[in-house]
């Protein structure tokens, strides 16, 4: 997924919405599909974002969504974003407090 070419400042959410995407959890790691949306929400290329293990642990995320059941709900805050993730594959990032 790359950046989706929205202008504004590099590292704010712009239109204040939720992104969302799905990823197969056996094909995509959960820890690189957070990433991936958080470039798009923040306009920046995957590199300059903060590094998410200041928010979460990324191996853990990586080990435990893949084996969980379809209802599981996973939700964190990285920076001014909240950031959730779905046992069925779902992924969104929205503004914090939406």
């Amino acid at each position: 997924m790359e950046n989706d070419g929205r202008s504004g400042n590099v590292g704010e959410m712009e239109t204040g919405q939720r992104i969302s995407r799905e990823f197969d959890w056996r094909e995509t790691q959960p820890s690189v599909a957070v990433i991936r949306l958080l470039s798009v929400a923040m306009n920046c290329d995957p590199t300059a974002i903060e590094p998410i293990w200041k928010s979460v642990d990324p191996d853990a995320l990586d080990r435990l969504l893949p084996s969980t059941d379809e209802g599981t709900k996973i939700e964190f805050r990285h920076r001014h974003l909240s950031v959730l993730l779905y046992g069925d594959g779902r992924a969104a990032v929205e503004p914090e407090g939406r």
